[in-house]
């Protein structure tokens, strides 16, 4: 029993994922691997004594509805149905961190009803934040697109079109042919790099 418990605590630290039960008759932890504590930064009383409430002194204030709504999803959970969740904590140092869960029924009473339940818990934090700058990015490819097609694409076409109908009249000075040549030239390679930047925002 020694030896499976010990295999059981390697697996736990070299996963870095946190492995627990929570007593929803008594509202309080049952038992933890112990990687939250390191995650969050908190002694194992402290996070024992946090655990109350489903651990609502520590949950982010915009997300504990969220919090509330997965507990009551998981209490009428059918046996084997898992209930995901991700929400932020606060770490002992006051930062709050993303940890994503995955719960489901471990026991019921002589009720049915579910007294135990047993979760997942990892730290998903670096994989939030670099969701966030994907979609900064993406906003900001976006950004660029529109105002290459509406804001930039608008006045060149005006340029392009005002070549046009100088063009259709005859220009009897040499210089006057130069420098509509040169201006035709420039436009040109300028329709075609704006052309080359929605391409690639693409």
């Amino acid at each position: 029993m020694e030896t499976g418990s010990k295999f059981l605590n390697s697996i736990f630290e070299v996963t870095h994922v946190e492995f627990q039960t929570f007593d929803l008759s008594q509202n309080k932890l049952g038992f933890s691997s112990g990687m939250a504590c390191q995650l969050l930064g908190y002694s194992e009383e402290d996070y024992r004594w946090l655990s109350n409430g489903f651990y609502k002194e520590i949950v982010h204030p915009d997300d504990r509805e969220l919090v509330q709504q997965t507990i009551d999803k998981v209490t009428n959970a059918k046996n084997g149905e898992v209930i995901e969740m991700t929400a932020r904590f606060r770490k002992s140092g006051g930062d709050y961190i993303w940890l994503y869960s995955r719960q489901m029924i471990y026991e019921r009473n002589a009720d049915n009803q579910t007294s135990t339940i047993i979760r997942q818990v990892e730290d998903v934090t670096r994989l939030i934040e670099l969701q966030y700058e994907l979609k900064t990015k993406v906003d900001q490819l976006n950004l660029v697109s529109y105002k290459n097609s509406h804001l930039l694409r608008s006045p060149v076409a005006s340029i392009i079109g005002l070549v046009n109908i100088i063009e259709e009249h005859e220009i009897t000075s040499q210089h006057n042919r130069q420098i509509l040549s040169f201006l035709k030239d420039a436009i040109t390679r300028l329709d075609e790099v704006i052309h080359e930047i929605n391409d690639d925002a693409k």
